[in-house]
């Protein structure tokens, strides 16, 4: 082949591909460009238009036409699709395959479309009613806040109302009992049945109900003894301000006192331990070892067995075992030692002192060193670790095991370096500038927090601009968002994602309506609240002094709604009964029966409050208080064990009778003279600052004095030793039956010894360690004994 055919066979393959880039794919016998038409069936239409492809052959109108199920029939861009036909979406639905009349706030309920707003579907079925408050019973709806469902029946009812078998009842006024309605003033409810006694009586057991005024029920039994009885077992009852029950039987007590046993004592001034009461201070500060009491802060008890009593100042408790050494002694595993010379590591005794501490098993000065990772480096008070090296936490950091300067209280880390949180801050691991104002991040960078804010990553100034979806937009101050839109507060409300005016309009169910100032909204339209009212989302006449009753709108002021659907005349001060009205001022409802006399019931009759009460079931003369069956004026009576006596102000009961409490004391029931700043010491009332009472008896002593057994002694000349009084105040404590300076001696057993000079041997015998020993709690003479491996041999021979 010739160059010159070559070359125009090149040219004309160049042409063809350049035609095919243009034309593109065929459609039937037609090349298009697929960037501008398409291809229908063998078609070729452009995108610009109005036509569509349905189903990959037919072409249609998508403005007046839709494809449905492969087939184009009339409709457009406001059609939807119901099988192979079109309907209005605005104006019908499509329910199961059918087309319905229907459109925006229409569901299906089966085959049948209903409106949301004022219908409900039950059970396939469609009622009438308002969705928000109707509910389904069965295939019906009811309104809840007037009707209720009770086994599949719509009965007269509400929101106070509940289901008793098939009816409704007011929980306010009456009881379901066993399926049965009942009254709650004259009736009561034992085990599903209804028996008679109402506001004063409760069951006891099963089938039998007793007036809590006068009765109690005991373990299903019922006994004397009303308001303020306890039961002691089944068949006796007691007053519990002034006895107590103990083991079943009934003993004197009352307030501040338990039981120890078959006895009472007074938790303020004594400790029960085991069955033994004992004599102890406050209650937190006192505990019991075995039969006896003892003070937290001077005494211990050692032993979960033994439980030793013993003085913190003399011994020290180490697993379970006393040991010699009190004060400054601690435990080292199952010895003691003295903290102020010696240290404990790793359960060892290491020579130290109160300026050691442990590293592991060593011992360092914390005033000059430093323990880290178990190695003693120096630096004292104010080093820390960082890994294995030591720094002044005052003048550098550890940032990331590398120390830093800038040190403590103002610097910190922020990465691998340090800054001054008065002045800087750390933004996603750098340091930025900071100070007042400007301790926040955002991003990486720092912002005045008086003037700026922070949208996602970028700073912007909130008096000119705010965030909305993440976006800066502008509008600041009384600016807020509604969706992604920006409005000002104080001329403009949102209304889901819309603004409105606020003066002229409303948001009513998320949509907006005319309708400003002096408007509210009654279902999606807005009304006058001035001259109209809104019931049951019809817009009614009546302004603000109008309420609804049902669908109807009333003047509250005039009359008033019974029963949530009937309106009676009468208004204010007005009230309902059954289906009539009466004055609450003159009248009252009684047992469901209009009475005149008082604006009270007790049962069925009506009282007046400030001339009479009701005690028992009965209205009586006097009051306004109850006091068991009797009334009583509490301005100028007390009701004392359910007796009515004398009171009034400053007037409190004692037993049966009322006393003055600024002038006098109630001591187990009985009066005494003495008001404030006296106690009670049994039935005795006494002066705290002049006496005492020791052993439940009265004794001299005020200031600085303190009980020893059934007498007083100043306890700043003298100690208290086994109940006797010995010479010796502060600085000085008991060993045995006598008192010793603790400056000089201890106590070794019972008897005392100077520890200048000698030392005690088993915790029982004293002695003089120049010339004696102690080998294993055994006394020896060292000028003619030894101790050998914890035994006392001669010295004649040494030991083995």
């Amino acid at each position: 082949m010739s160059v010159g055919k070559l070359f125009a066979l090149t040219a004309l393959l160049c042409v063809i591909l350049h035609v095919q880039l243009v034309l593109g794919t065929a459609c039937g016998s037609q090349v298009y460009n697929q960037t501008t038409h398409s291809c229908c069936g063998d078609q070729v239409y452009s995108k610009d238009t109005e036509e569509r492809c349905c189903n990959a052959a037919l072409l249609y109108n998508y403005k007046n036409q839709s494809c449905c199920d492969g087939n184009v029939v009339l409709g457009g861009d406001r059609y939807g699709c119901c099988g192979n036909t079109s309907y209005n979406i605005e104006r019908q639905s499509c329910c199961s395959g059918q087309v319905g009349k229907g459109g925006a706030g229409y569901l299906c309920c089966g085959l049948q479309p209903y409106r949301t707003y004022n219908h409900r579907c039950c059970d396939g079925e469609v009622s009438k009613g308002r969705s928000s408050v109707t509910r389904c019973c069965g295939n019906k709806g009811y309104k809840y806040t007037t009707h209720d469902c009770c086994m599949g029946n719509v009965v007269p009812g509400g929101k106070s109302y509940g289901c008793c078998g098939n009816q409704s009842y007011s929980y306010g006024t009456q009881i379901c009992c066993g399926g049965q309605t009942m009254y709650r003033s004259n009736q009561t409810c034992c085990n599903n049945v209804i028996h008679p006694g109402g506001t004063n009586y409760r069951c006891c057991g099963d089938n039998q109900t007793y007036n809590v005024v006068t009765q109690t029920c005991c373990k299903g039994h019922i006994v004397a003894g009303g308001w303020g009885q306890y039961c002691c077992g089944n068949n006796q009852t007691y007053d519990w301000s002034t006895q107590d029950c103990c083991n079943g039987q009934i003993v004197r007590g009352g307030k501040d006192h338990f039981c120890c046993g078959n006895q009472t004592y007074n938790y303020n001034t004594h400790k029960c331990c085991n069955g033994h009461i004992g004599p102890s201070g406050a209650k937190k500060r006192w505990g019991c070892c075995g039969n006896h009491t003892y003070r937290y802060k001077s005494h211990g008890c050692c032993g979960a067995e033994t439980k030793t009593l013993y003085s913190k100042r003399e011994y020290t408790c180490c697993v379970g075992k006393l040991l010699s050494g009190g004060i400054n002694h601690k435990c080292c595993g199952n010895e003691s030692y003295n903290s102020v010379k010696r240290v404990c590591c790793e359960g060892q005794v290491k020579k130290g002192g109160s300026g050691r501490r442990c590293c592991g098993s060593k011992t360092y000065s914390y005033r000059n060193q430093t323990c880290c990772n178990g190695n003693v480096k120096l630096g004292g008070y104010e080093f820390r670790c960082c890994g294995n090296k030591t720094y002044n936490y005052k003048t550098a950091s550890c940032c990331l095991g590398k120390v830093k300067p800038g040190g403590f209280p103002y610097h910190r880390c922020c990465g691998a370096k340090t800054y001054n949180y008065l002045t800087q801050v750390c933004c996603a691991g750098n340091v930025r500038s900071g100070g007042s104002y400007y301790h926040r991040c955002c991003g990486d960078k720092s912002y005045n927090t008086r003037t700026e804010g922070c949208c996602g990553t970028r700073r912007y100034n909130r008096t000119t601009h705010t965030c909305c979806g993440g976006k800066v937009k502008a509008g600041g101050s009384y600016h807020y968002c509604c969706g992604n839109r920006v409005y000002n507060h104080r001329s403009h409300f949102c209304c889901r994602t819309r603004t409105y005016n606020r003066t002229t309009s409303n948001c009513c169910s998320s949509k907006i309506r005319l309708g400003g100032t002096n408007y509210g909204c009654c279902g999606t339209k807005t009304y006058n609240v001035t001259s109209h009212t809104c019931c049951g989302r019809k817009i009614l006449p009546g302004g603000r002094d109008y309420r609804c009753c049902g669908k109807q709108a009333y003047n509250s002021k005039t009359h008033t709604c019974c029963e949530r659907t009937n309106v009676m005349t009468g208004g204010t001060n007005h009230r309902c009964c059954g289906n009539q009205t009466f004055n609450s001022l003159t009248h009252a409802c009684c047992a469901g029966e209009i009475k005149p006399g008082g604006q009270y019931c007790c049962g069925s009759e009506p009282y007046n409050r400030s001339t009479h009460a009701c005690c028992g079931g009965q209205v009586k003369l006097g009051g306004p208080y109850c006091c068991g069956l009797q009334p009583y004026n509490y301005s100028i009576q007390k009701c004392c064990s359910f007796k009515v006596v004398s009171g009034g102000a400053n007037m409190y009961c004692c037993g049966a009778q009322s006393y003055n409490y600024t002038i006098q004391k109630c001591c187990q029931n009985q009066v005494m003279p003495g008001g404030d700043g006296h106690v009670c010491c049994g039935a005795e009332a006494f002066n705290r600052t002049s006496h005492l009472c020791c052993s439940y008896k009265v004794v001299s002593g005020g200031a600085n004095h303190a009980c020893c057994g059934n007498q007083t002694y100043n306890y700043t000349s003298q100690s208290c030793c086994q109940s006797q009084v010995k010479p010796g105040g502060s600085g000085h404590y008991c060993c045995g039956a006598e008192s010793y300076d603790y400056k000089t001696h201890r106590c070794c057993g019972v008897k005392t010894y100077n520890f200048t000079t000698q030392s005690c041997c088993g915790r029982t015998e004293p002695y003089d360690s120049t010339t004696h020993g102690c080998c294993k709690a055994v006394l020896y003479d060292m000028t003619s004994q030894q101790c050998c491996s914890g035994q006392v041999q001669a010295n004649t021979t040494s030991c083995p």
